[in-house]
C-alpha cells in the first residue's frame, strides 16, 4: 500500500516492555479520513439530507390532496313509537351499510404561501450544505493542529536524542579527565544530571506522541494502538501566500458563514411574506363522489346503491387575523433588521481575524527565519565552548550553558515551523479556501 507502511515494532524504539504499530500518515489521507469518519460531519450530513427531504415535502403541498373513504357495517333495526311512547313496530330497513368516497382538494391561491414556504425550504437546504462545508473547514483545522502538534514532538524527540548523545559523549570524556586529575568529580556529576535531565524530557516526549496518535486514531477510525508518523517533509513545504486584501475577498466570496447569513435575510424577508399571506383569502376547488347503499333519504329506506358527485369553489377570510396583523408584521420587520444585523457582524468578524491571522503568519514566518540564524549561532557557539572547555580556556558551567543554548534554539525552530503552517491554515479556514 502506498504511503504507508505499518511495521511490527517492539518498544524498544519508545522505550517501553510491549509492542506497537506505527503507520505513515500523509495530509491527504488526513483530511481523507478525518472528513469521512467524522461524527460531527456525520451528523451535519444527516441534517443535510433532513433539510432535502423537507423541500421535497414541501414542493408536494402544491399538488392536490387526495382522499378515498370506505366503510360497512351493520345498522341496528330502528324502533317507532306512538306520541304516548308506546310501541308501534319496526319500519323496514335493510341490516347492512357501506359508503364509498373520493374527495379531491386543491388550493388555488393562498397568498403566496405555498410558493415561499418552497423557498423557505430551498434556503434551509442550501444553509444545511453551508453548515457542513462550515464543519468540514474545522475538523480540517482541527486535524492539521493535532498533526503539527505530533511533528513537533517527532522533531524534539530527534533533538533531544541528539543532544543526548552528546552529554553522554561529553560524560565520558570528563570522566577521562576525572581519572587524569584535571576536572573534578563534581564536573562528572552535574553532566550526569544533564543527561537525565535530557532523557526525562525524551520520555516525556515520546507520551505526548501517544496520547496525541490515540486521539488522532480516534478521530480517523483507527487501531489506537498505531502509533502515527507524520510526514516529516511536511514542515518544509513552500506556502504561497497573498495580498492581506485577496484573503478579505476570499472570504467575502467563500467564506461559508457569510453566506448563511446572507441566505438567513433572505429567509426572513420571505418569511414576512408568509406572515403577509395569513391576511389574504384563500380560495380552494373542491371535488368528490360518494356511492352510498341503502338509500336512506326515502321512507321506507331502500336496499340500493346511490351514487353523487359535486364540484365546489371556496373561498375561506380569516377575519381574526387583523387582530395581531400589526404585531406579526413587526415580529417579521424585526426579524429582517436583525438578520442584516448579524451579517455585518459576520463582515467585521471576517476583517478582524484575516487581520489577524495574516499578521501573525507572517510574524510566524519571520520567527523561522531569524530562529534557523539562531540555530547555527548556537550550534558554533557550542562548538568553540566545547573546544575551549577540553582546552582548559572555559569552565563546565559555560559548556552546559552553551549546551542548553543549542537545545532551546532547536526546539524553538521546530516549534516556530509548526506555528507556521497553522498560522496559514487558519488564514486558509477564515478566508473559505480550507
Amino acid at each position: 500500500m502506498k504511503n504507508k507502511l505499518i511495521i511490527f515494532i517492539c518498544l524498544n524504539l519508545f522505550g517501553y516492555g510491549y509492542s506497537q504499530f506505527t503507520y505513515n500518515l500523509g495530509v491527504e489521507e488526513l483530511f481523507e479520513k478525518g472528513v469521512r469518519t467524522s461524527t460531527k460531519i456525520r451528523a451535519s450530513k444527516i441534517k443535510s439530507d433532513i433539510s432535502v427531504e423537507k423541500e421535497n415535502l414541501t414542493k408536494i403541498k402544491r399538488l392536490p390532496q387526495v382522499g378515498l373513504t370506505a366503510s360497512n357495517g351493520y345498522v341496528g333495526k330502528p324502533t317507532i313509537y306512538n306520541t304516548d311512547l308506546s310501541y308501534l313496530g319496526h319500519p323496514k330497513m335493510p341490516d347492512w351499510q357501506q359508503k364509498y368516497s373520493l374527495e379531491l382538494n386543491q388550493p388555488i391561491y393562498e397568498g403566496g404561501k405555498i410558493k415561499n414556504t418552497i423557498k423557505e425550504a430551498s434556503l434551509e437546504r442550501q444553509i444545511a450544505e453551508l453548515d457542513l462545508e462550515k464543519d468540514i473547514s474545522d475538523i480540517k483545522l482541527f486535524l492539521i493542529k493535532n498533526y503539527l502538534d505530533l511533528f513537533r514532538l517527532y522533531k524534539q524527540k530527534e533533538v533531544l536524542e541528539e543532544n543526548i548523545k552528546e552529554a553522554e559523549k561529553n560524560l565520558h570524556n570528563i570522566q577521562n579527565l576525572k581519572n587524569q586529575g584535571i576536572v573534578t568529580n563534581n564536573d562528572v556529576l552535574r553532566n550526569q544530571i544533564v543527561v537525565s535531565n535530557y532523557q526525562l524530557s525524551l520520555n516525556e516526549t515520546r507520551d505526548d506522541i501517544n496520547i496525541i496518535s490515540q486521539q488522532l486514531d480516534i478521530v480517523l477510525g483507527f487501531n489506537e494502538n498505531y502509533i502515527i508518523i507524520p510526514d516529516m517533509d511536511f514542515l518544509e513545504k513552500e506556502l504561497v501566500v497573498n495580498l492581506e486584501e485577496y484573503y478579505v475577498k476570499q472570504s467575502y466570496e467563500n467564506y461559508p458563514q457569510l453566506k448563511i447569513s446572507k441566505f438567513n435575510i433572505e429567509k426572513a424577508k420571505i418569511d414576512e411574506k408568509i406572515a403577509k399571506s395569513k391576511y389574504l383569502p384563500i380560495l380552494t376547488l373542491n371535488a368528490g363522489n360518494n356511492l352510498t347503499r341503502p338509500i336512506t333519504s326515502t321512507s321506507p329506506a331502500q336496499d340500493l346503491y346511490l351514487n353523487s358527485w359535486g364540484i365546489t369553489l371556496g373561498l375561506t377570510y380569516n377575519l381574526s387575523s387583523w387582530f395581531d396583523h400589526k404585531y406579526t408584521m413587526n415580529q417579521a420587520k424585526y426579524n429582517i433588521d436583525l438578520q442584516e444585523n448579524i451579517k455585518e457582524q459576520t463582515e467585521q468578524s471576517i476583517r478582524i481575524n484575516i487581520k489577524s491571522f495574516y499578521t501573525k503568519h507572517l510574524e510566524a514566518v519571520n520567527r523561522v527565519e531569524v530562529l534557523m540564524k539562531t540555530v547555527e549561532q548556537a550550534k558554533d557557539n557550542y562548538r568553540i565552548t566545547n573546544n575551549k572547555y577540553y582546552n582548559q580556556l572555559a569552565i563546565l558551567t559555560d559548556l552546559l550553558d552553551a549546551s542548553s543554548v543549542q537545545l532551546n534554539a532547536e526546539l524553538q525552530l521546530t516549534l516556530a515551523k509548526a506555528n507556521s503552517i497553522y498560522t496559514y491554515y487558519q488564514l486558509l479556514n477564515a478566508s473559505g479556501n480550507l
